[in-house]
């Protein structure tokens, strides 16, 4: 009846062993159905309709003709790979082009999301370093290109007239005045009469910073002394003999032009701002303390000044310095508003600042530096981080010669130097004059030199050879108008750029590639225009790095598709081949998302083993018997991992690494660890004597282990990688087998794993404590035991000298270090083999001879890994 109820359970066996079986095989399909999206059921729908006509004329043919019940794959199942699908009839392939997509958890964000989002970080990082400079000249050349777009239609100041001193009007007064420089009397004399015609202001971009102090009498001023007192009966001859004779007196030009500069009571001097050079004498009193040193930041630069004489700087309404601001490619951008000598408690403002301030009557000391930048009465100038500010041109053009070159022309009127001069004597002779009376009311006339050898040539937007007064007077301009240019910060220009190279990453990731290239360029052209059109609303947006880190987001992400496509198609072909075990392969049919790369944060037992001397015993033996007894020792200790379902990670050399607790959770993680680490110890003594027969000398392992919070899963590329863990738990497992070597140990394991095994298996091991080491590459200490056995092996013996040493290591900790050295004898008498017991009580020696510091706390440092 047994026999008969035998027979009668046999096939049942088979039946439930084919039934798991079955279920095995649904979950690992039913795994790989999660990992499609659904690109891949309507392929597979479309493929299955478009091969139906071939399978009924094959049915036909074998006379199996069976009617087809067409019906939508529901979402319980995806083209036929469900429980119960039959596998002949619905083929899974990934055909090229096809994405494969991993499914995640509701708290994790989506792949499509991470992967624009990377490139368009990595993108704008990259593009925003520039390390080369390039983008920075490139973004200065568009720049250049919006100002000079944007300066013939924004309105110029008709308010402000140039007074130039060319060559044609240095020849023209020569026979009155003599070579250049004239008498300074003569600039006073067209001062006065400015301010008599109502000019609102007069700058003179000129340099008197020195007074005169001899005149030389040439050949030229000889003869036109002699001509003029032939006629020296005449009035008016005799009043130019007068003035010529006056203007031989050393330092009586100066004067004059100081007093007429005064009268006029509204002329505005130039100073020279040069970071290291003196002022010359009599400055120090020149100096106007009108700006106060809060109106500006610390960014600004300091140094000294080169004021006009003191007789003429205190006659003036202000000082301005002439000093613009050059990029690296000597264009002129940008100015200092303000800038003031080292130690001085005043400010020097731009010449065009002090001009424009004093005509929208808003006094200098009024000044106040904002957060938004520098107040000047009711508006605020933007400053960048250094305190400059953007010169908002206007006054200028380029135009195209007949020559096909291309010159400066600038929207200001420019008049003569020497019709001033004329207008000035002609009106008052009563006669007719170049320019009529009030030709300069509520005019800012600036006074510059344009004279070959004396013009100030510098590059601006629109030329490289602009004068310099039009700097000034562009700066003027925009002060008067109120019309700024201000730029975002590098904050908000980074997420300006991140923001568009997000857009089209997005399109890159989300679209077709049809249709997200239109997107892209669209998008890169509108953020182009958007950019062209703030420059004329005072906005300088960014336009050479955003471009430039849209084409590497985008062009990333297409990349990172192609690259991830071609891996999801190769997914399923190679990441089973990784894992032979069959634990490992239980727990991916269960979760297939193991299989992406990367990992998961676990707290592990990780365990380092290493044969000792392997290098010294390889020498004595041949390669190959080296080699085959190698590989034997390999497998046994391969067997010590798997009897404990330890997870094998590698092999390097003849080093082994596993750990416990992942893929599968083990609770008793450390206790395995320990029991793995004794049993491979076992079977070294077991089998170790054929190294020792074959001529390479005993085998000896050592072992370190170490528990803690670790990240395992694949690590590696997307080609090659492996089912590993990594931390710096991990280091320090590695960084405790060679402390075996200093303590004479075989196991040493840490604090961690001791209190967790003890938890796990309480009163099975047998530790002692052999104190705390600080392990290379760990800045805290870490408290060491040995592993010595199993305490069910251990005799009485054994027992007592743990005791024992346990209180030897108590009195060496206590600095009791006379106390424990007998006790460390008294093991060593017992077990002369002891490591621990000699290395402390060799160590008790050293500071009974050499007592240590206050403040030492027993803990060894390891130097060596």
């Amino acid at each position: 009846m047994d026999a008969d109820r035998a027979a009668r359970r046999q096939p049942r066996r088979h039946q439930h062993a084919d039934r798991h079986r079955r279920r095995a095989r649904h979950r690992l399909l039913d795994g790989l159905r999660r990992r499609r999206e659904g690109g891949l059921r309507l392929h597979l729908q479309r493929q299955y309709r478009s091969d139906l006509p071939r399978r009924q004329e094959s049915r036909r043919a074998e006379g199996r003709i069976r009617r087809h019940r067409r019906r939508p794959i529901g979402a319980g199942e995806s083209a036929g790979l469900g429980p119960g699908a039959r596998e002949e009839r619905h083929r899974v392939r990934l055909l090229p082009g096809l994405p494969c997509r991993r499914r995640q958890g509701q708290a994790q964000i989506r792949l499509e999301v991470k992967l624009p989002l990377a490139a368009a970080l990595l993108a704008a990082a990259a593009a925003s370093l520039d390390p080369g400079g390039q983008l920075d000249n490139f973004e200065r050349r568009t720049l250049d290109a919006r100002a000079r777009h944007h300066a013939a239609p924004t309105p110029f100041s008709e308010r402000i007239v140039v007074l130039d001193i060319t060559e044609e009007t240095i020849e023209r007064l020569r026979p009155l005045y003599g070579r250049w420089p004239w008498p300074r009397s003569l600039h006073g004399e067209v001062a006065e009469y400015l301010a008599a015609d109502g000019a609102a202001a007069i700058g003179f971009d000129l340099l008197f910073a020195e007074p005169v102090t001899r005149r030389e009498v040439d050949g030229d001023d000889w003869e036109a002394l002699a001509a003029l007192a032939s006629s020296a009966d005449l009035a008016e001859v005799r009043g130019e003999l007068v003035r010529r004779i006056d203007a031989l007196q050393p330092g009586l030009g100066d004067s004059r032009f100081a007093t007429s500069v005064a009268r006029a009571g509204n002329v505005f001097q130039a100073a020279v701002f040069a970071p290291g050079e003196g002022a010359p004498a009599g400055s120090e009193t020149a100096l106007h303390p009108a700006v106060p040193v809060a109106a500006a930041s610390d960014a600004a630069v300091r140094g000294q000044a080169l004021l006009p004489y003191a007789a003429l700087a205190q006659a003036s309404r202000g000082i301005g310095h002439i000093n613009a601001l050059p990029d690296d490619d000597g264009t002129y951008r940008r100015f200092f508003p303000l800038l003031w000598p080292g130690e001085r408690q005043a400010a020097h403002p731009a010449l065009g600042l002090a001009i424009a301030a004093h005509v929208r009557g808003v006094p200098l000391g009024s000044l106040r530096r904002e957060a938004a930048g520098l107040a000047i009465g009711d508006s605020v100038l933007p400053l960048l981080a250094d305190d400059s500010a953007w010169i908002a041109y206007s006054g200028g053009r380029l135009r195209r010669q007949a020559d096909g070159s291309e010159q400066f022309e600038s929207f200001y009127r420019h008049i003569p130097y020497e019709q001033v001069l004329a207008t000035k004597d002609l009106l008052a002779a009563g006669q007719a004059a170049p320019l009529a009376p009030g030709a300069f009311r509520d005019k800012i006339v600036l006074v510059s030199a344009q004279a070959a050898g004396l013009s100030d040539l510098r590059a601006t937007p629109f030329s490289p050879v602009t004068p310099g007064i039009e700097i000034h007077a562009n700066i003027i301009d925009s002060l008067l108008a109120g019309r700024f240019l201000r730029a975002p910060g590098a904050a908000a220009a980074f997420l300006l750029t991140l923001a568009a190279s997000l857009a089209v990453a997005f399109y890159a990731q989300a679209l077709r590639f049809r249709l997200s290239v239109p997107l892209a360029l669209a998008t890169g052209g509108g953020y182009a225009g958007i950019a062209w059109v703030a420059y004329g609303q005072g906005w300088i947006l960014p336009l050479v790095v955003p471009g430039m880190a849209m084409a590497l987001a985008y062009g990333g992400v297409l990349l990172a598709r192609a690259a991830r496509a071609e891996r999801d198609r190769r997914w399923l072909r190679t990441a089973f081949g990784h894992y032979l075990a069959p634990a490992v392969l239980e727990e991916v049919l269960r979760a297939p998302d193991r299989l992406r790369l990367g990992g998961e944060r676990r707290r592990m037992t990780v365990l380092f083993s290493d044969v000792a001397g392997f290098t010294s015993i390889s020498e004595k033996l041949p390669p190959e018997r080296v080699s085959a007894l190698l590989n034997d020792y390999l497998d046994r200790m391969t067997a010590c991992v798997a009897r404990t379902d330890g997870t094998l990670d590698k092999f390097v050399g003849d080093a082994v690494m596993a750990e416990w607790n992942a893929p599968l959770a083990q609770p008793d993680h450390a206790a395995r660890a320990c029991e793995t680490a004794l049993a491979m110890l076992e079977e070294v003594s077991r089998h170790g004597t054929a190294w020792q027969d074959a001529g390479g000398g005993a085998l000896a392992i050592r072992i370190g282990i170490n528990t803690g919070e670790m990240v395992v899963g694949n690590m590696g590329s997307r080609q090659v990688f492996d089912y590993t863990v990594i931390g710096n738990e991990v280091n320090t497992a590695s960084r405790l087998e060679p402390l075996n070597k200093a303590f004479g140990t075989r196991i040493i394991v840490a604090g961690a794993t001791r209190d967790e095994a003890e938890a796990q298996r309480p009163g099975h091991f047998a530790f002692r404590p052999l104190g705390r080491v600080s392990p290379k590459g760990r800045a805290e200490p870490l408290a060491i035991f040995e592993l010595a056995g199993r305490r069910e092996e251990l005799d009485e013996a054994a027992l007592d000298r743990l005791a024992a040493f346990e209180k030897a290591m108590e009195r060496y900790l206590a600095r009791r270090f006379g106390e424990a050295l007998p006790l460390f004898r008294h093991i060593l008498d017992q077990q002369p083999q002891d490591g621990p017991a000699a290395v402390f009580a060799a160590l008790c020696q050293d500071c009974l001879a050499d007592p240590p510091p206050a403040g030492w706390d027993g803990v060894f440092v390891q130097t060596e890994k």
